[in-house]
């Protein structure tokens, strides 16, 4: 079978918890693509990703990056990209969602935290 495009229409991706997948590894190998949306006061402890990329672009709000021993805030519009080995984390400050386009590669991530195949 040749392949084929995948069309998500807004609000039907594949959804676990907070996190609504667009691109999944069952869709291509080569990275996942979601939409986070990050509630005020939650904190995703550092960790580090031994190999793959995690990047991150701020669609809405603003998070606080910690990247090692330094904290970044990351406002609307801000890109950043963490490689692999690099130990990382965010937290919400704000008392508004903050919504996080973010893409993993290669593919993987949807399944670590519960995608079925």
């Amino acid at each position: 079978m040749a392949p084929q495009p995948i069309v998500v229409p807004p609000g039907e991706g594949h959804r676990v918890g907070n996190v609504e997948f667009l691109a999944r590894t069952a869709d291509t190998p080569r990275f996942t693509l979601g939409i986070i949306d990050f509630a005020p006061g939650r904190e995703l402890e550092a960790h580090v990703h031994d190999g793959e990329d995690d990047a991150f672009y701020i669609l809405e709000g603003e998070l606080t990056f910690m990247l090692g021993e330094d904290r970044v805030k990351a406002p609307q519009g801000t890109f950043v990209l963490i490689p692999p080995g690099v130990e990382h984390g965010f937290r919400n400050d704000t008392e508004r969602p903050v919504l996080i386009l973010n893409v993993h590669a290669p593919a993987g991530f949807d399944r670590r935290i519960g995608l079925p195949a």
